[in-house]
């Protein structure tokens, strides 16, 4: 039914006096979820088909870095327009999806074809790309993927440069402020929520390299000045921050004043969690998605939190870098630690919360 048959029967209902009102917005049938996969399969089918075609017939793009920015730069043009075109088309979504991703594919390999002497630039023209693409393109995956290329690019930037390991801290402060936004960012939840599902998962393959091979740090070269030598402290530093600041924040839209019982409580168990957090490669970022998480009742976070949380401890207990029975114990300490802590924190604040005036 079109619009200006519904305008119609709207007013024909009115004149009867059955409604009354302005006309209610016209709601999108759902297919069912298995419909949806049989087209979005199919969608992605036929934008490899097309890839290839194009490919096969246009091999020269591939050999010459502005022809591959040029018809990177159409290519993701003609995505956006196919998202913007047919946004509720499950098979269109998933070519547009696929056209996108060929896109960046062509930006990237142009890039690297143009800049190859200079690997800090091109990680960075790379991290311009993506966070541009995040705020531009209509599209909930593209968006999660483009966000986790950008956050990836800049980790990639800064090792190139020879600074390794302050890009963790960068990431957790962004991943806070996107997932803590305020009232004011509601009407940017279209692009903040899939931005901060992007910089989660580049969190945690951050410190996936630790345990899954160092090849993912190939950029990574050494530096000998100062900000190069204590980066990882700082990165580690600012993450601590990241800590406080959210746990502050937390209390403050729960009405809690900082320095009452409750508050010092909070900050005690919070210190706590994040010095245990810190014995294990990678479960801080693990712990602070699962803390953002429960604070914002998002389900996909604490998932995502409590599976990398199992995953970095059961990897680090099969670390070589000490013994298995220092490790054995380390793990039964912080068990021991957070349990109490627990325990202390509920039989001490029996008492009604005390709140802020």
């Amino acid at each position: 039914m079109n619009s200006l048959s519904r305008q119609s029967l709207w007013l024909r209902l009115q004149s009867g006096g059955l409604v009354e009102g302005e006309i209610p917005p016209a709601e999108i049938a759902e297919s069912p979820w298995y419909v949806r996969v049989m087209l979005g399969v199919a969608g992605w089918i036929g934008s490899l088909f097309l890839l290839g075609f194009v490919g096969a017939g246009f091999a020269f793009v591939m050999e010459n870095a502005i022809a591959a920015l040029v018809v990177g730069g159409l290519v993701s043009g003609g995505a956006y327009a196919i998202f913007k075109a047919r946004q509720y088309s499950d098979f269109f979504t998933q070519f547009g999806l696929a056209v996108g991703l060929a896109g960046q594919m062509m930006l990237i390999y142009g890039l690297f074809e143009m800049f190859n002497h200079n690997e800090s630039l091109v990680y960075g023209l790379i991290f311009v790309i993506e966070a541009l693409l995040t705020l531009l393109m209509p599209n909930f995956i593209y968006r999660v993927l483009s966000s986790l290329a950008a956050a990836l690019a800049l980790t990639f930037a800064l090792h190139s440069a020879g600074v390794y390991g302050l890009a963790s801290g960068f990431l957790a402060a962004g991943f806070a402020l996107v997932w803590l936004q305020d009232v004011r960012w509601v009407r940017f939840s279209e692009i903040c929520q899939p931005a901060g599902y992007g910089l989660a998962f580049s969190l945690l393959y951050y410190k996936a390299g630790i345990f899954w091979g160092r090849w993912i740090w190939w950029s990574r070269s050494a530096g000998t000045n100062w900000l190069s030598q204590n980066a990882p402290w700082l990165g580690k530093a600012l993450i601590l921050i990241v800590f406080v600041v959210v746990v502050i924040v937390l209390l403050k839209r729960m009405q809690i004043i900082i320095a009452s019982r409750s508050g010092i409580a909070a900050l005690a168990a919070a210190g706590l969690a994040i010095a245990a957090a810190f014995t294990a490669p990678g479960l801080g970022q693990a712990v602070l998605i699962l803390i953002i998480g429960f604070s914002v009742c998002n389900r996909v976070l604490l998932g995502i939190g409590l599976l990398a949380s199992g995953a970095f401890l059961s990897n680090y207990y099969y670390l070589l870098q000490s013994t298995l029975l220092h490790k054995s114990l380390l793990l039964i300490s912080i068990g021991a630690v957070l349990l109490i802590s627990r325990v202390l924190v509920r039989t001490w604040l029996p008492l009604p919360v005390e709140r802020a005036s």
